[in-house]
């Protein structure tokens, strides 16, 4: 397992441990995403349940009246800030990525780990996991929906391609929990394996959710038209995101935390493919040209962007980023990123992967010569980032 983070006297790891804070006893899990298709998947703890604020603090991603982005659109990356030195994060921060300010951020609930989005990017699902919720916000205003009850430790999210349901991959329960997102009520909780801590969706209508077993080293496929769990599907050690790509979305990308490798998955067979080492300790996946990939918990939008004539994954693990080509499944030369990458976006272009530096930091890069920069500083432990138009 990777070390931990250290902050003063508080260690943050990114899988699980233990440690005491102040009174509370958090138990951390790595972020995604998503990442989902991903859940942009996240950093993990969780203490006890609580409801989280209302209100927001600010709107999510209004440009700067003085930058550049006041006059026309702008995409903006949001980043859960899952906990800070001393305390668990309670904020989603946004990055408009055209100007590179960081605005005002929103209130969200106790440790936001994993977001999605919904469709035409209107609606932004967060989830709490030191609430135990599913916190649903309007964009870009960042008002407050919806709350709904999940599983203990809610770890990632992804929504199905017909945009019906949202499914939460509760970590400390072994469950995945569907939203129906019409009535915005949840539904039976599923079954699946060991610390589910990633989930992305493949296939098309309802689809199959594959969700990231962190703790037994499989991936459990749920079919969405049936809400039932299949057989699960082994893959590394530790598997820590999860993305879907190729054609209809039908490979599955499983990021091994514990193994440094991708597992590759056929999802219409369900059948597990040759592990690609990628050399880094993988903790988020995005997927250049598909829906939405996963970081360490779960979903950040897709890419066109193409390289060597295919689409590509890009893997992020230490302070590296690696493109793995979906045509051949092989890793290419790695690019250096300069901060400790928890997680990963990469924009409609392909051109551009914004990175979720895990000391409280988002970098841009050029993926096509390595340029890193600006670096900048938004505060907290960021667990997941996604991007919206």
């Amino acid at each position: 397992m990777r070390p931990g983070i250290a902050f003063g006297q508080v260690m943050w790891m990114s899988r699980p441990a233990t440690t005491l804070l102040g009174t509370m006893l958090v138990s951390v899990a790595c972020l995604a995403a998503s990442c989902g298709a991903g859940t942009a998947h996240a950093s993990h703890s969780s203490p006890s349940s609580a409801s989280g604020s209302s209100g927001a603090s600010g709107a999510l991603g209004t440009p700067s009246a003085s930058g550049p982005s006041a006059s026309g659109p702008s995409a903006v990356a949001y980043v859960c800030n899952f906990s800070y030195v001393d305390q668990p994060g309670t904020t989603i921060a946004a990055v408009d990525t055209l100007d590179g300010k960081v605005e005002a951020p929103v209130q969200a609930g106790r440790l936001p780990s994993a977001m999605a989005l919904g469709e035409h990017s209107a609606r932004l699902f967060v989830t709490d996991e030191g609430s135990d919720l599913l916190s649903v916000l309007s964009l870009p205003s960042g008002r407050v929906l919806d709350r709904v009850p999940t599983g203990v430790e809610p770890d990632a999210v992804a929504i199905s391609p017909n945009g019906k349901y949202a499914v939460v991959a509760n970590y400390n329960s072994n469950t995945l929990t569907p939203v129906n997102l019409s009535t915005m009520r949840a539904l039976r909780p599923i079954g699946v394996g060991r610390e589910p801590d990633a989930v992305a969706i493949g296939g098309q209508g309802d689809g199959i959710a594959l969700v990231a077993d962190f703790g037994a080293g499989e991936v459990t496929p749920v079919d969405l038209a049936t809400m039932q769990a299949l057989p699960p599907i082994p893959v590394g050690i530790e598997p820590d995101a999860v993305a879907v790509g190729g054609p209809a979305n039908s490979t599955a990308l499983v990021a091994n935390l514990g193994s440094d490798t991708v597992s590759p998955i056929d999802i219409s067979s369900l059948r597990p493919l040759p592990q690609v080492f990628v050399d880094t300790d993988p903790t988020g996946i995005s997927v250049a040209g598909a829906g939405t990939p996963s970081g360490s918990g779960g979903g950040h939008p897709g890419s066109s962007g193409l390289q060597g004539g295919g689409q590509t994954a890009w893997v992020s693990g230490g302070d590296m980023l690696v493109p793995l080509s979906m045509s051949s499944l092989t890793a290419g030369a790695p690019i250096s990123v300069g901060v400790l990458a928890e997680a990963l976006a990469v924009t409609p272009s392909g051109r551009t992967a914004w990175v979720a530096g895990q000391e409280g930091q988002v970098a841009k890069v050029d993926l096509a010569s390595g340029r890193v920069g600006p670096v900048l500083a938004v505060g907290g432990r960021p667990a997941a980032i996604i991007l919206a138009p």
